[in-house]
């Protein structure tokens, strides 16, 4: 006889499944939780979900925090059980009528929500933008979901042909937008400031990482509830809970995500990347070694093809292969490349600067000089190749992006309802100053460069550092 699923999840502990026969055709008629039961056994053992366990959930951020070895495949896993969690939550608080069809189609969607990343995740997708090669990673999930080599896809369509189609719409607005589809709040609960992906990567994040504090995760579940169909809310008598969630994300972007030298090995990352990439394009063969049965590293023909690649080479990519190649790099007679693959092994990360980026005249000082040092002291670069040693980094986000009446999609607040005024966003209320501090937009520009120069620069420099950290001059 069957027995439930139990998955053990250092986050969110035991995540449990119903029991269902795997044997037997899809459960088309009756409780959702067999259906999902069914669909995410299936889903969890395909190649292409197997493979998000070969892809680090936060890139190189374990270089910094040595913890942080956590996959999209377990981040994802977390995932699919928190949107589960809120829809529940939904349903309890709110008089819409249940929908069975509705929760099985969400909880898949957060599954597969990420099964498109790439090694290095956002990393790879920045390195290969800026190298003017197209590639997203949301366009690859879709992708996956539906196209017929793929054994996600034919395990939705064994279930219900129009399933790969329903569950795109949870990742493409433009493609819920011509396809005429009603807006519903169970869109939000795979994308939008405070969905099951959000959730679940602070806490996961913040565990790995070693960081103390978060939000009341339980407490946040008992309050969703949903606003005109379309939005989720949460009562008006949680909001310090609100607020504990987007100050947790706040400090993350600060502490961990935006932190100097996580920022310093992505940026390494990127420099080696793109110079490998500019050896290639100048007809390099060595380095992609021809591999498979078409000879062509799956690698290589990412970066040829970006999102054109042909499923099966994409299949194939995973980190451990991109750090393979990093290792051969280190080898190679291209001074640069070697340096930078090696930096990037040995631990060996840039170092930065905190600037003001308003002062544009006074950094482009301060980036010329740290050029010339590094010409100067470092023999193999020159003007071509110092580009891969010093930049200046310029990550940002919004901590809160507030509700703009003008927007076609109405996703852009958390929503408060319950006793008082009638629902209104929760940067409207005035009693919360937190969320009023954290709808600025915050950048952290730094400036990028050797550790070898950083002594020179630092005391030949001294005023010019004080004026660009002083953000006055």
């Amino acid at each position: 006889m069957p027995r439930p699923k139990f998955y053990r999840d250092p986050v969110h502990l035991q995540i449990r499944y119903d029991a269902v026969d795997l044997a037997r055709a899809f459960p088309a008629e009756g409780d959702a939780g067999l259906r999902i039961g069914w669909l995410v056994r299936k889903l969890v053992d395909c190649p292409e979900f197997q493979r998000l366990r070969h892809i680090r959930q936060n890139g190189l951020t374990n270089l910094v925090f040595h913890g942080a070895e956590h996959s999209r495949f377990a981040h994802s896993m977390g995932v699919a059980h928190l949107a589960r969690e809120m829809y529940a939550g939904i349903e309890r608080n709110s008089d819409a009528p249940a929908n069975a069809d509705h929760k099985v189609m969400t909880c898949v969607a957060a599954l597969l929500h990420d099964v498109g990343h790439g090694p290095f995740s956002h990393t790879l997708e920045e390195i290969l933008k800026e190298h003017g090669v197209e590639f997203d990673h949301e366009i690859m999930t879709q992708r996956i979901i539906e196209e017929d080599d793929s054994a996600i896809s034919t395990t939705l369509k064994s279930a219900d042909p129009a399933l790969p189609t329903q569950i795109v719409y949870y990742i493409d607005k433009k493609r819920r937008r011509e396809a005429k589809q009603d807006e519903h709040w169970r869109y939000r609960l795979v994308s939008s400031q405070l969905d099951a992906d959000r959730l679940d990567y602070l806490l996961r994040d913040a565990l790995f990482a070693g960081m103390k504090g978060g939000f009341d995760l339980s407490r946040l579940l008992d309050s969703l509830q949903e606003l005109d169909g379309k939005r989720i809310a949460v009562d008006r008598g949680s909001i310090v809970t609100v607020e504990a969630y987007l100050v947790t994300l706040d400090q993350m972007y600060r502490a961990v995500y935006y932190h100097h030298a996580t920022r310093a090995a992505s940026v390494l990352l990127s420099s080696t990347m793109r110079r490998a990439f500019e050896l290639h394009r100048r007809g390099d063969p060595s380095i992609f070694p021809p591999e498979g049965r078409t000879g062509i590293h799956p690698l290589q023909a990412l970066a040829e093809r970006g999102q054109a690649i042909a499923l099966h080479q994409y299949m194939r990519l995973g980190e451990f292969q991109v750090w393979s190649l990093i290792e051969s790099w280190k080898h190679h007679p291209d001074a640069v490349l070697s340096d930078l693959a090696g930096r990037l092994l040995c631990r060996r990360l840039f170092k930065t600067i905190d600037v003001d980026a308003a002062q544009r005249r006074s950094l482009n000082e301060l980036e010329e000089h740290a050029r010339s040092l590094t010409k100067k002291l470092l023999g193999h670069v020159d003007d071509a190749t110092v580009g891969y040693y010093v930049s200046v980094d310029e990550p940002g986000r919004t901590s809160y992006k507030q509700y703009d009446w003008r927007s076609e999609w109405p996703d852009e607040s958390i929503w408060l309802v319950g006793e008082g005024p009638d629902p209104r966003p929760i940067e409207d209320n005035p009693q919360s100053r937190i969320v009023a501090a954290l709808k600025e937009t915050k950048y952290f520009h730094r400036l990028v460069f050797p550790e070898e120069i950083r002594a020179s620069l630092l005391s030949e420099k001294k005023p010019l550092l004080k004026k660009l950290q002083g953000g006055k001059g």
